[in-house]
């Protein structure tokens, strides 16, 4: 079969219409990574017989979750929505999640090798079948990979702009003070090898140890938002992309103060913006309803959408 792609192996995997949605998911193999049987899922959504014409967006789910987040199988949510404001919308999937398969190496994957490898690929992907540099939008850990890969320096083009909701790599959790206990926890979930969305009733999808350890290792005391044994923080802090940062009030997976320490000490043209009912939003909002709720669908949707169309 002939690769979808001049630049590395990219096949079509399935094409399916969802009412009047149509969504084509290819799956990227770029032997970027030193496991060469990583294969990377990107849908992209679009409405029959209509061109794309809008700005490209990749958006990347969190952790313990898929595609679906971003839109339902009935066809509905933030992707949905962006799609009708014309934007031209791509789902990434990590490895393991969703429709993209698991690698050889799976138990050992990690953010920053997603965000050195995987992300990259699918921007030189996207801006090879549109002909424009992408913006990107990531929720919880899925803003963690581009603010990773933005500050490794390791997308192929400066993104037209990025999104970040309920992200940040600055938090250090109270219960890794104490001495000993990050390690302990790693070797619980190494032994294990991967932890069970279903089993702990957080999500759809599992994430390997490699993941999860790494968090664990970053949030520790001694612990720094690092890529290649190289400190990110000083070069987040002179990145120059235009960032829109969300931070939701009663987030407790990802607390406000964290989100917005962690999007103040970025360098360029940056929004912080605080959802709750005192900055004139219609709820205090938490980790998951700042994007799959009925009321972000009136406040939160459009706010993306006129920050994109103003400043990506």
């Amino acid at each position: 079969m002939k690769s979808s792609s001049e630049l590395f192996p990219v096949s079509l995997l399935k094409a399916d219409c969802v009412g009047a949605i149509t969504e084509d998911t290819y799956l990227i193999k770029h032997n970027l990574d030193p496991d060469h049987s990583v294969q990377i899922a990107i849908s992209r959504l679009g409405r029959q017989d209509v061109s794309h014409s809008g700005l490209p967006l990749i958006l990347v789910h969190g952790s313990f979750t898929n595609r679906g987040f971003w839109l339902s199988r009935s066809g509905q949510g933030l992707a949905r929505f962006l799609l009708d404001e014309g934007f031209d919308v791509w789902l990434l999937e990590h490895r393991g999640h969703g429709l993209s398969p698991r690698n050889q190496d799976y138990v050992n994957n990690s953010v920053e090798r997603y965000a050195l490898y995987d992300l990259p690929a699918a921007q030189a992907f996207v801006a090879e079948q549109t002909g424009r540099t992408p913006a990107w939008i990531g929720h919880s850990l899925g803003g963690g990979m581009i603010a990773t890969a933005l500050a490794a320096r390791a997308l192929p083009q400066k993104p037209s702009g990025i999104v970040l909701i309920g992200s940040q790599m600055v938090m250090r959790p109270w219960y890794l003070w104490f001495p000993g206990v990050g390690f302990v926890l790693r070797r619980i979930v190494s032994f294990r090898q991967e932890l069970d969305g279903r089993q702990l009733r957080i999500g759809p999808e599992n994430e390997p140890a490699g993941v999860i350890n790494e968090y664990l290792a970053r949030q520790d005391w001694f612990g720094r938002w690092k890529a290649q044994a190289k400190d990110l923080l000083p070069v987040w802090r002179l990145s120059s992309t235009p960032l829109l940062g969300l931070s939701g009030v009663a987030d407790t997976t990802d607390p406000a103060k964290y989100c917005q320490r962690f999007y103040r000490q970025y360098g360029g043209p940056k929004e912080d913006v605080l959802l709750s009912k005192a900055n004139g939003f219609s709820e205090d909002y938490g980790h998951i309803d700042m994007v799959v709720s009925r009321p972000a669908e009136k406040d939160v949707w459009p706010l993306i959408s006129r920050w994109l169309s103003a400043y990506a």
